[in-house]
């Protein structure tokens, strides 16, 4: 859980021209130890593709860029260290970075590992563009290595967006993996699926998850990007759903917009969704419903003999639904076969709803509604 650069901008286009630099990011690890988030569990601040210099011409090793940082990349961990926060830093695996024409990591593996762990860094994600043309899992897999190699322990998150299925061979040699292509705040991306535009929607994204819960487990995830409330774009069902289903995916909770500010991003603070995020099984939810009409059902078994339920319209403009769920009949796993009868509880009213043996709910397209149950006594 914590905050990235990827949506904040330099005056620009919001969203577009990903930018950092040390006062920013300070000043965003001040208002995340003190506005509630760092309690939450919201404590990595992790820089995207914004901070690269360049690389020494004799030594090859990486620095940051002097006019951002010009303290460094130590002096900014342990500022945020000091505040109980982690610092992560973006790299790629070839020579240059997607977006900045930065330096990546190519060839230097072992050496930018090594500078990382020397800076205190926590967290590495590793982007795919210009890749020196060995697979997916081969690059990936040299990188974790040269990681592991340094003693220092560091999230390792893999950005591939996807493209080569790593749900089958990432979870031995990281923590996280990107499903699928990035993250865009807009409800659905006319290009996605296509090169180059390599960009899906929110509810894009949440169709992809559906049969990927058999890949992820506790320190094993599949990562769906950033969360990106508070965007001009989007209504607050949008954000009500999308918070929702990264909670009932066990997403990172990674928040890519200003978390300087949260008059807008109150969804973010939701300590019943967070809780279920965070179940201790760490099992991820899946599609147990998909009716011709858009109406879905997903579900999620958690500690203790719940589940978490989300009744969810699918339809992207138009088409209103009625979704019934019937406890006698629900197809979650581990649900008894002999319970006909629900203890309901509403994440986001939070308040407990009377026992019920059966739950319908309309929806406009987009929304939904979640809920924590378990079987009545």
């Amino acid at each position: 859980m914590g905050w990235a650069t990827w949506c904040t901008d330099n005056g620009v286009i919001p969203c577009y021209d990903d930018y950092c630099d040390e006062a920013e990011i300070r000043s965003v690890g001040d208002a995340m130890a003190s506005n509630g988030l760092r309690e939450l569990g919201y404590n990595y601040v992790l820089l995207d593709d914004c901070w690269g210099g360049g690389r020494d011409n004799v030594t090859h090793l990486i620095y940051p860029d002097p006019a951002r940082f010009p303290s460094g990349m130590k002096a900014l961990a342990d500022y945020l260290h000091a505040k109980g926060l982690k610092l992560g830093l973006y790299t790629d695996v070839g020579e240059t970075t997607c977006k900045g024409g930065r330096p990546g990591s190519w060839p230097y593996y072992t050496l930018d590992a090594q500078t990382f762990a020397s800076w205190g860094i926590d967290y590495v994600k590793m982007d795919w563009c210009h890749s020196p043309g060995q697979t997916a899992q081969e690059l990936y897999s040299n990188f974790s290595l040269a990681l592991n190699k340094t003693g220092h322990p560091m999230v390792f998150s893999i950005c591939e967006w996807g493209k080569n299925s790593p749900w089958e061979w990432a979870p031995p040699i990281s923590n996280l993996w990107r499903s699928g292509p990035d993250h865009v705040p807009v409800w659905w991306d006319p290009y996605y699926g296509q090169d180059p535009g390599t960009a899906g929607g929110t509810s894009q994204i949440i169709q992809h998850f559906g049969g990927l819960s058999k890949f992820s487990g506790p320190g094993q995830w599949n990562d769906p990007d950033f969360l990106m409330p508070g965007y001009f774009w989007e209504f607050e069902k949008d954000q009500v759903t999308e918070f929702s289903f990264w909670c009932l995916f066990a997403a990172p909770l990674i928040v890519a917009t200003d978390v300087r500010e949260l008059s807008d991003k109150q969804v973010i603070l939701n300590k019943e969704a967070i809780s279920i995020d965070q179940d201790p099984l760490g099992i991820q939810g899946d599609i147990r419903v998909n009716n011709t009409d858009g109406g879905q059902i997903w579900s999620r078994p958690l500690q203790n003999n719940f589940w978490s339920v989300i009744l969810y319209n699918s339809n992207v403009v138009y088409g209103d639904v009625s979704i019934t769920l019937t406890f006698s009949s629900a197809n979650f796993p581990g649900w008894p076969e002999h319970v006909t009868s629900a203890n309901v509880r509403d994440i986001w009213q939070h308040k407990d709803l009377p026992v019920t043996s059966s739950m319908q709910v309309n929806l406009t397209p987009h929304e939904s509604v979640m809920f924590k149950v378990s079987p009545a006594q």
